[in-house]
C-alpha cells in the first residue's frame, strides 16, 4: 500500500509508544484514525496529537483482553464507518525478568489474552471488510523475542512467537487476496513496556541495563519503519540494529544462538 489518505486505520495500544507514534506517521500521510486504548488519557493525549497535524480520529476505551469488550468495539467500528482499510495490532504487555518455574499461571494467561487471542479476535472480526477492499493491510507486531527464545522471557516469547507464526500462516492464507499481511519484530525500542511490565522483583542494576537496551530505537523511528515496510509490502518488518543482529545470527546458527546469548547476557551483568 502506497497511498494511506482517506484510508481508515485502527490502532490498537494508541495511547502511548509505537501506537501512539503509528497514529501521528498515519496522520501525517493523510489517513482515517480509529484508536483504542484502555488509557483514557493517553488516548486523549494521542487525539489531542494527531488532530493537531489536521487529521480525522476517532478513539475508543477497550481493554483487549477482554473479549466482549474486543467484540463491541469491532462491531461499533463497523457501524459508524461501515469498513477498515488497515488493522494495527499493537497493543501488548510484557512480565519482567522471571523464570517459568516461578511465573504465576494467571499472569502467563493474561499476557496470551492481550499479545496472542487480542491479536486473532481482531483480526477475525475485521478480516471480511479487509478483503472486500481494493487493497488493505494488517499489522501485527511480534518482536525480536518472537525471533530468537530468551531466558527469563519464556511467558513474552510465547506469545511472539505465537504472533509470528499467525501472521505468516495468514499471510500464505491471503496469497491471492488484496489483503496485505506484515509481522513486525522490534528490537529495543524507547517505550515503557519494561516499566510498566509485571515485576516479581526489583533489581535496580537490571533494570538499568535493561532500559539502556530498550534506548536503542525510538518509537518515532519505529513507526516510520513499520509503514516503509508497509509501503515496500515488506512480509518480516525488523526494527533496529539489534533485531537484524539478533535474526541474522538466529538464522546462520539455530543452535547455537542461546550460548551467545547467555555469553552477552554475563558479559553485561544482567
Amino acid at each position: 500500500m502506497r497511498n494511506f489518505r482517506d484510508k481508515i486505520a485502527v490502532i490498537t495500544g494508541a495511547g502511548s509508544g509505537i501506537g501512539q507514534a503509528l497514529a501521528i506517521e498515519l496522520a501525517k500521510k493523510g489517513a482515517i484514525l480509529v484508536l483504542s486504548d484502555k488509557n483514557e488519557t493517553g488516548l486523549a493525549d494521542t487525539k489531542k496529537r494527531v488532530e493537531t497535524i489536521g487529521a480525522q480520529c476517532h478513539t475508543y476505551v477497550v481493554d483487549v483482553s477482554d473479549v466482549k469488550a474486543v467484540t463491541a468495539f469491532c462491531t461499533k467500528v463497523l457501524k459508524e464507518h461501515e469498513h477498515i482499510d488497515l488493522l494495527f495490532n499493537n497493543a501488548g504487555f510484557a512480565l519482567g525478568k522471571i523464570s517459568f518455574r516461578d511465573v504465576k499461571m494467571e499472569d502467563f494467561n493474561r499476557l496470551m489474552d492481550v499479545n496472542v487471542y487480542a491479536v486473532v479476535l481482531h483480526t477475525k472480526l475485521f478480516l471480511e471488510t479487509l478483503i472486500a477492499r481494493p487493497e488493505a493491510v494488517i499489522v501485527n507486531i511480534s518482536s525480536l523475542f518472537g525471533l530468537i527464545g530468551m531466558p527469563d522471557q519464556v511467558p513474552y516469547c510465547t506469545t511472539k512467537f505465537a504472533v509470528r507464526g499467525f501472521t505468516e500462516s495468514l499471510r500464505a492464507e491471503m496469497y491471492d487476496t488484496n489483503v496485505q499481511v506484515h509481522s513486525v519484530h522490534p528490537g529495543g525500542i524507547n517505550t515503557n513496556i519494561y516499566k510498566n511490565a509485571v515485576h516479581y522483583k526489583h533489581d535496580a542494576n537490571e533494570e538499568r541495563i535493561f532500559q539502556k537496551m530498550l534506548e536503542r530505537t525510538s518509537p518515532e523511528s519505529a513507526a516510520k519503519t513499520i509503514i516503509r515496510g508497509v509501503e515496500r509490502n515488506n512480509a518480516r518488518i525488523l526494527i533496529g540494529a539489534d533485531a537484524k543482529l539478533l535474526d541474522n545470527i538466529a538464522r546462520t546458527l539455530p543452535e547455537g544462538y542461546t550460548t551467545i546469548i547467555q555469553k552477552g547476557k554475563k558479559a553485561m551483568g544482567f
